[in-house]
């Protein structure tokens, strides 16, 4: 097997945890093969582009299609469809109106996902597994990222920042009951000097949403702003929007 194949089965999750622990002590230990895995991630994300831009331009043709077919039909049957739109975008206003002054937990959640959490800080100096982990993550291989994550986290149970990385994958994958799993054994971590994992347990309940998630992040967020905790700022924001 070379070492595309290899690199790639890695990714697709083909190999066992013996394999994969070999895999991640090679990056460590095989700088040649480290730039490999690195150029893997890039080529991966530059065919990705690719494909999205030929999603785009095939849109684009059948948009086109669909606009000459629309100049065929006839004037009444247009107006019945502006009619349609204009009593939907009255709805679509009247919501926002009375929406707009309320944001909802899950609407303030995703606001902080997408400004906070679309990449993770990269360290400079010698490469290991966490910052591996997080170029997985950085470059959209969030499987990939969550592998690494985890797998230090069995490895190393005292390793915070495995914890916390975790969490932040699992939560962007969707899978709200294990990043709870992850920002409770971050919260518990004592050694932390400053320790976000109550702040983080809030945020994916928010964005979890289940019937009692609101009330249960609610709590949290004002544990984190009595207690000087962090997340303080948010978490004061945040309570006087929901």
């Amino acid at each position: 097997m070379d070492n595309i194949e290899y690199i790639e089965g890695y990714f697709k999750g083909n190999h066992d945890a013996a394999q994969k622990k070999d895999f991640e002590k090679k990056i460590l230990e095989d700088a040649l093969f480290a730039e490999e895995v690195a150029f893997y991630i890039s080529a991966n994300g530059v065919i990705q582009e690719q494909l999205q831009k030929e999603k785009k331009q095939r849109f684009r043709e059948i948009y086109e299609q669909q606009k000459v077919i629309s100049i065929k039909q006839p004037v009444t049957s247009i107006w019945k469809y502006l009619a349609a739109a204009c009593v939907i975008v009255a709805v679509l206003l009247t919501t926002w109106f009375f929406s707009s002054a309320k944001n909802s937990p899950r609407q303030l959640a995703d606001t902080y996902l997408q400004q906070n959490w679309q990449t993770l800080p990269v360290t400079m100096g010698k490469p290991d597994v966490l910052q591996t982990g997080i170029q997985f993550f950085n470059s959209g291989n969030l499987p990939g990222a969550l592998n690494v994550f985890e797998s230090l986290v069995k490895t190393n149970p005292e390793n915070n920042a495995a914890e916390k990385y975790a969490g932040i994958v699992s939560l962007r994958l969707g899978d709200y009951d294990k990043a709870l799993k992850y920002f409770t054994m971050l919260e518990a971590d004592t050694n932390l000097y400053s320790n976000p994992g109550k702040f983080y347990k809030a945020i994916t309940l928010m964005e979890r949403n289940k019937s009692g998630d609101e009330d249960a992040a609610r709590l949290l967020l004002k544990q984190v702003k009595d207690g000087n905790l962090e997340g303080k700022t948010e978490a004061a924001e945040w309570l006087k929007k929901f």
